[in-house]
């Protein structure tokens, strides 16, 4: 458990608490973020792997699913099953804002309920959701980028409350005062919480956006008074909707909207509710008493969710669900990595495969192009094997064969020559389910899963539960081909 800071001996500045805040706090998240970062929205590749880091993840994964359920992003598009449908819907940029976000706000969470962090992250999720609004009545691809900003806008205090209790110390920090707060944290910290977010965001390429609200110039961008007011809304409702500094808010607020002040009122208030489904769609339950409703009543957190097993359980409406949404897909012309990253989804999350990976096959060798699960991470460099004339090993068995392999003990005593030593290097020599695909007589890839926390058993279920995937998998190049042609 983290200890609480001694001040007497601790350092001081700007550089000094970021460096501690991102090592003692957030050194997972910061890992996960440096990572997203990297990718970029005109690479396929880049799609994939978002895909697959969301994936790795299942409390991740679940709030991903759910925050594009929610009615700022489904509409009328019916609703989303699976990761990559979530990733084409938001785009790759808004999913990778979602995911920091959600990385960030789950490791502060992590840490302790302490009281004081708790209060910003509900003004955090209250100032995203106003901020949202504002922008989205002018520019709504710009909307997404508000919220996060508006949302981090005191990542820097959220961190250090996240691991410091209020003590005789650094009580001065949590007072009302703006002129106090700020001469406490100089005196304490060496800095200020400001500082300390900028320095956050810039270490981990939050967004200019955010980096501007929280020094804005003469004349700020649209965006960043929209994340100012946000945090100005979320601070002043805790006062009472109908406090002095409420009505004066609203004041400004009216200058950015073009709307009456009573008309912006009841907007706030609209959004205060929003902001409830918002933080529990991040997996915030436990904030949003803290949060102000429009009658200014508090709601009693939700239970904590349960830790989800890594062990993954077959679904039979998820499978069918994903396979609609797969057919739908397909119906729309996506390319073919959305297809079969669906489809490695469908058969890890629905079937309840551990490990899964699509391999395309060229030059006698079968290369891990797409995969999955739990100790798949680094299967597109290691999973490559030889599928020639001479070799020796089950891809070359399932190539020569076609269709569905089953690889288990059964095959092994019918095929005492099939050489393992090559695959348990990296498979761990675990049964498993292999499909070749075939296009115009060519056979272009395969599919491969296995079950290795089970020790690889697969029930005669997985088995058809896969061959279903792997049998839509194959339809939908069968007519990507013949569209192509067409």
């Amino acid at each position: 458990m983290l200890q609480p800071f001694k001040f007497e001996k601790e350092g001081k500045g700007t550089d000094y608490w970021v460096r501690r805040l991102m090592r003692q706090n957030m050194p997972v998240a910061g890992t996960v973020i440096a990572e997203l970062n990297k990718l970029s929205e005109n690479d396929d590749a880049h799609l994939n792997h978002l895909a697959e880091l969301i994936l790795r993840d299942p409390n991740l994964t679940s709030h991903v699913l759910r925050i594009a359920n929610s009615v700022q992003y489904s509409g009328s598009k019916g609703r989303v099953n699976t990761v990559s449908r979530a990733i084409v819907i938001i785009g790759l940029k808004g999913m990778r804002a979602i995911c920091i976000s959600l990385m960030l706000i789950d490791s502060l969470l992590k840490n302790g309920a302490k009281e004081r962090m708790l209060e910003l992250v509900a003004q955090g999720f209250h100032a995203a959701t106003q901020a949202r609004a504002l922008m989205a009545a002018q520019d709504e691809e710009a909307a997404e980028e508000v919220f996060i900003a508006a949302l981090l806008y005191n990542l820097g205090e959220m961190a250090y409350w996240s691991s410091t209790d209020v003590t005789s110390k650094n009580d001065a920090l949590v007072t009302d005062s703006t002129k106090a707060r700020t001469e406490a944290a100089q005196e304490v910290l060496g800095t200020s919480f400001n500082k300390i977010t900028k320095g956050l965001a810039r270490q981990w390429k939050l967004g200019a956006t955010l980096e501007e609200a929280l020094v804005p110039g003469k004349e700020p961008s649209a965006k960043a008074q929209a994340v100012i007011l946000g945090e100005k809304i979320s601070r002043a409702a805790l006062k009472g909707w109908d406090s002095p500094g409420m009505k004066k808010l609203l004041e400004e607020v009216s200058r950015y909207t073009y709307l009456e002040p009573d008309e912006c009122l009841a907007n706030c208030q609209e959004q205060a509710e929003l902001a409830l489904d918002v933080a529990r769609q991040y997996g915030a339950s436990d904030v949003c008493h803290m949060i102000p409703s429009r009658h200014q009543t508090f709601k009693r957190p939700e239970p904590a969710a349960v830790k989800i097993s890594r062990i993954m359980k077959s679904d039979p409406q998820l499978q069918l669900n994903i396979l609609r949404e797969l057919a739908s897909t397909a119906a729309q012309k996506h390319n073919v990595n959305t297809i079969f990253q669906m489809v490695i989804e469908g058969i890890h999350r629905g079937v309840g495969m551990e490990r899964v990976a699509v391999g395309f096959i060229k030059d006698f060798r079968v290369t891990a192009k797409y995969s999955l699960g739990y100790g798949a991470e680094n299967w597109r460099e290691t999973f490559n094997f030889d599928v020639g004339p001479y070799a020796d090993n089950v891809f070359v068995e399932a190539v020569e064969k076609g269709g569905l392999l089953w690889v288990n003990d059964a095959f092994f005593k019918q095929n005492k020559s099939v050489g393992q030593k090559e695959t348990a290097k990296v498979l761990g020599g675990v049964d498993c389910l292999i499909y070749v695909l075939e296009v115009n007589g060519k056979k272009p890839g395969l599919i491969y899963a296995d079950r290795a926390d089970f020790g690889g058993l697969i029930t005669q279920n997985h088995a058809d539960s896969f061959l279903h995937f792997a049998a839509q998998a194959q339809y939908c190049l069968q007519a990507m081909s013949g569209a192509a042609k067409r």
